[in-house]
Order: C-alpha cells, then sequence, then structure tokens
C-alpha cells in the first residue's frame, strides 16, 4: 500500500532502499523477510513521505505525509529512473525474454512521462 499511495514502481522504492526489486516484491508477498531489510524499506519508504499506522482495532494502514513535491526531489527520481532504465531490447530472435525487455522498456518510459509531467505541475507551483 505504501508505494502505491507514493505512486513509485518497484524498482523505485527497491533504489530507494538499495535494495533488490525481487526483495520489494517478496516483502509484498508477505514471504519471509529478514527483520532487517524491512527496517531499510520501511525507513526509505518513510523517508519518501509516508506514515505507517499501526493496528488501531480497524487494521494496520499508511498515509501520507503532507508536503508539495519539489522539483528537486523530483529531477532526482527521473535522474534514478534514467540510470535503471532498462536498455532498449537488442537486435535477436523473439523470445519470451525480449518481450519481458520490451515491456519493462515501456513500463519505464511511462514512469518517466509520469514523473516529468509532475515535476512540470511542481515547477508551475513553484513560479506561482
Amino acid at each position: 500500500m505504501a508505494r502505491a499511495a507514493l505512486k513509485m514502481g518497484v524498482r523505485e522504492v527497491a533504489a530507494l532502499a538499495q535494495v533488490s526489486p525481487n526483495t520489494i516484491t517478496r516483502i509484498e508477498a508477505d514471504l519471509p523477510s529478514n527483520a532487517s531489510t524491512i527496517s531499510v524499506v520501511r525507513s526509505a519508504l518513510e523517508a519518501a513521505g509516508v506514515i505507517f499506522v499501526e493496528e488501531n482495532g480497524e487494521g494496520a494502514g499508511v498515509r501520507l505525509k503532507k508536503h508539495t513535491e519539489t522539483v528537486a526531489n523530483l529531477t532526482g527520481q527521473i535522474d534514478a529512473l534514467k540510470a535503471d532504465m532498462t536498455p532498449e531490447p537488442a537486435n535477436e530472435k523473439p523470445s519470451p525474454k525480449k518481450a519481458m525487455k520490451q515491456l519493462r522498456r515501456a513500463h519505464d518510459q511511462n514512469e518517466l512521462v509520469e514523473l516529468k509531467n509532475r515535476r512540470t505541475k511542481a515547477r508551475a507551483k513553484e513560479k506561482k
């Protein structure tokens, strides 16, 4: 829920926490994980603006801190995504592996466009 609230991809959260994307996927699937790894991921999510709400009889949850996205923050996210972006598939025969590379690249490009749009809106707010 925290990742969705931040509108971040698995790889973005993994980069923030300095863990592998597979680690994030395992944690989200509620598979066994080291307490220290969960703590590192939680800290990264909190630094990104998530507040974890403890069990209160209605179930645990998350909410976002009140803040506006800064141009610098969004630019950092854009730079991190570009650096980690899936490369263009080489001239290889059609295969499931090539299709997955193309799918990942398309996902990365969509995330990049979304971040750039959010940065444009943040710039407009800063000018006001």
